[in-house]
């Protein structure tokens, strides 16, 4: 489930945390070479009790070197806020790759259980999801998710920043949920109204706006050997 965190903010634009991750990402395109990807992702959380929200989403894949769009998915499912550190969460992808220049489908339902540290700083989470993939032309298999991220709390006039480092690892069936085969490492900043015209004009519509820039560098394993991608990536969402 992906639920607004309820943060601390402290005053002041922590801005050397923001300069070192743009200083980090001439360093990422520099070993980028020719496999770039471009994600551009929407969506929609609707609050139905305190501690329940519906969700739908989807999300554009592009490849660089072709040009062309090479994933697109749409997500829909929704979560239950238990505790202050633990949320679960259900829900259902229907993705389409394009393989060979045609393209395959997959069906993926899939569960999540979310835990959470917080402080006065920083926010830790610790995301474990378990997915069942029906893949076409493929074997259908069972995958395991496991994504850590922290994120750092800072505060400007009018708009809220959330920088934030993650790593998820994925473990396939095949491997017994244990070997990993696919690792993701993700450098970002969200941002969120909180006051002035725009917190003004969300509020006034019954809805909240953020954003997600990020940068992944994704690494696959195949045929014992690793293979290196790099994503920029942006998200959209309105929170009802």
């Amino acid at each position: 489930m992906r639920r607004r965190l309820h943060t601390t903010f402290v005053r002041g634009m922590p801005c050397g945390m923001l300069v070192l991750m743009l200083a980090s990402l001439p360093i990422i395109s520099a070993r980028a070479g020719d496999s770039w990807q471009v994600w551009m992702g929407q969506g929609v959380d609707q609050a139905v009790t305190k501690r329940t929200t519906l969700r739908a989403a989807q999300s554009f894949q592009y490849a660089i070197d072709s040009g062309a769009l090479a994933t697109y998915y749409v997500d829909a499912g929704g979560g239950v806020y238990v505790t202050d550190w633990l949320d679960l969460g259900a829900a259902y992808r229907q993705q389409y790759d394009k393989r060979d220049g045609h393209w395959q489908a997959e069906s993926r339902p899939y569960g999540d259980a979310t835990l959470f540290w917080k402080s006065r700083w920083v926010t830790l989470s610790d995301r474990n999801r378990l997915e069942y993939r029906n893949r076409e032309e493929q074997s259908d298999t069972l995958r395991y998710r496991n994504k850590l991220t922290v994120q750092y709390h800072a505060r400007s006039d009018g708009v809220g920043f959330k920088p934030y480092v993650a790593m998820e690892a994925f473990a396939d069936e095949s491997a017994r949920l244990r070997e990993r085969d696919r690792m993701r490492f993700t450098l970002g900043v969200r941002r969120e109204p909180q006051r002035g015209l725009l917190r003004k004009l969300a509020d006034d519509a019954g809805r909240a706006l953020t954003m997600d820039w990020y940068v992944t560098e994704q690494r696959t394993k195949k045929a014992n050997d690793w293979t290196n991608e790099y994503i920029a990536g942006i998200k959209i969402g309105i929170h009802f």
